[in-house]
């Protein structure tokens, strides 16, 4: 009993509380708690599924990721969002007008569209709360005309996406929703006659609007 207690008293010394570490998550920083046993630190398997759920789960989108004015590259397209800011727009009503910089970073001639940027894809605003915008006014054409420009090499264009709710805010409810991020999706299949091939598995953009380069 005497040798069983000492035992315990030393694992009971062994035990620490630790301070909270920051991680990388996603692509966003993720503060945890970790506790010391024989000098080696632990994370609790329970909180870092926590903090995976809360931001979109284990399997979320591995999209390209950075910050407001960082540029981020996906083996063929540079792109970085340069500006976002509230905007009104009849008959559409308020919304966020979100300034896109896209360049072209192989040594091959290519439109947009060759490289997997389609005037269609989606392109989402989202929110604390969950919610997510990607109603967009592209009736007017210019963006299609852009993602069938030819682009040489180190060349790009720049287009501000113009989106909003799926039903009108009044000026309270638009000055409470703030965008936490911009997704910018990006299809992996290329055509056939692109050369240079996406660096990683999706090649899609994911830009968090509360940081900033």
């Amino acid at each position: 009993m005497r040798h069983l207690t000492t035992l315990l008293a030393l694992t009971a010394l062994s035990t620490a509380t630790a301070a909270p570490v920051t991680l990388t998550l996603n692509g966003q920083p993720a503060s945890l708690n970790t506790t010391v046993i024989g000098g080696v630190t632990y994370i609790k398997l329970a909180d870092l599924q926590k903090v995976l759920a809360a931001q979109g789960g284990a399997n979320a989108k591995a999209s390209v990721t950075g910050c407001v004015n960082e540029w981020l590259f996906n083996g063929i397209w540079r792109l970085r969002v340069t500006k976002v800011t509230p905007f009104h727009n009849d008959p559409y009503g308020d919304g966020y007008a979100v300034t896109v910089e896209v360049k072209n970073g192989t040594t091959q001639t290519l439109t947009l569209d060759d490289a997997g940027i389609h005037y269609n894809s989606a392109r989402n605003l989202t929110f604390a709360d969950g919610d997510s915008w990607a109603k967009m006014t592209l009736g007017v054409g210019a963006w299609q005309d852009k993602t069938y420009a030819k682009l040489p090499q180190g060349t790009g264009t720049v287009y501000t996406f113009q989106i909003f709710p799926e039903e009108k805010l009044d000026a309270a409810a638009l000055a409470a929703a703030t965008p936490q991020k911009f997704l910018f999706e990006v299809d992996p299949k290329l055509d056939s006659s692109v050369k240079a091939r996406f660096s990683v598995p999706d090649p899609s953009f994911r830009v968090d609007l509360t940081c900033r380069k």
